[in-house]
């Protein structure tokens, strides 16, 4: 009995030993600073290093159950081969949409599907913020009528249709500077 439990608890020596041993190569140059975050071997960068990386990022909290937006009937258009729908959406809701998505199908005469396309943004949609959508649909001679649809990720979306509505707001682009007098007056940490 007391060989098992010696070799249990070697086994479990061992274990420990390689799964340490298996970590990140990078783990062990965590260099001196002994209270940094991310000195956790095999984590990935810490929450302070994302957020960093980042910059102005922020969390904002999103919608449970039906979101409401307002859209200006869509403008369609024919550009060579291919049909191009562009939206205009208002977010009118009382909280951010996340994984906003819209869906366009097109259906011939007998009201079959025809084709379609789907957009989903990938940031949260925030409160009275206003978007431009564009969809793009293959041409073809069989469509006849098209259809949309408005969820996002936590439920369903009430449309309304609105008869004017402010241009959309600009989203800044995810842009890396490399001027290095930014980087001198930006504190170690």
């Amino acid at each position: 009995m007391r060989r098992l439990n010696l070799v249990a608890l070697l086994g479990a020596v061992v274990v420990g030993l390689v799964a340490v041993g298996c970590g990140s190569p990078d783990a062990g140059d965590v260099g001196s600073d002994a209270g940094s975050v991310a000195a956790t071997a095999g984590q990935g960068p810490s929450i302070r290093e994302l957020l960093e990386r980042e910059g102005d990022s922020r969390l904002v909290a999103t919608m449970r159950g039906p979101g409401q937006i307002g859209y200006l009937p869509p403008v369609t258009r024919r550009e060579g081969n291919a049909i191009v729908t562009v939206f205009r959406i208002k977010n009118i809701s009382t909280g951010a949409l996340a994984g906003f998505k819209v869906d366009e199908f097109w259906y011939d005469s007998d009201g079959e599907t025809v084709t379609g396309d789907s957009h989903r943004m990938r940031r949260p949609f925030l409160v009275d913020e206003v978007v431009e959508i564009t969809l793009r649909v293959p041409r073809d001679s069989r469509m006849d009528r098209s259809n949309y649809e408005f969820t996002h990720q936590n439920g369903v979306v009430e449309a309304n249709v609105f008869e004017e509505m402010e241009e959309p707001t600009p989203v800044e682009e995810d842009t890396e500077e490399t001027d290095e007098s930014d980087e001198a007056e930006t504190p170690a940490r």
